[in-house]
């Protein structure tokens, strides 16, 4: 089996890794810290899997984020803020889709 772990050096992303690893899975991961894969720019995103080859039987995008610049997530309609919640579909909805635009040759 291989896999592709995206946002492999945080901790949900590393665990995996580890996890497969110990369970004899070939892994390749990429993230932010060690690719300057960003998953909010679709050229990095783009950029960074047309260096893969060959076929992935898992991909995981584990890359996601509770508080971005500072901004708290939202408790209640009171505290919901345009650019907060603008960076939170950005981080954890549209840069995994636009992973997953850019992986289908890949599976």
């Amino acid at each position: 089996m291989r896999a592709l772990v995206i946002g492999a050096s945080g901790g949900i992303g590393a665990a995996l890794v580890d996890r497969l690893r110990g369970q004899g899975t070939d892994v390749v991961g990429l993230s932010r810290s060690v690719d300057q894969l960003d998953i909010t720019d679709e050229s990095s995103v783009e950029r960074s899997l047309a260096t893969l080859k060959g076929a992935f039987d898992l991909i995981l995008v584990t890359t996601g984020a509770l508080e971005i610049n500072g901004a708290a997530p939202e408790n209640s309609l009171r505290s919901v803020d345009s650019a907060g919640l603008t960076a939170q579909f950005t981080v954890n909805a549209v840069g995994p889709a636009l992973v997953l635009k850019h992986c289908h040759r890949l599976l």
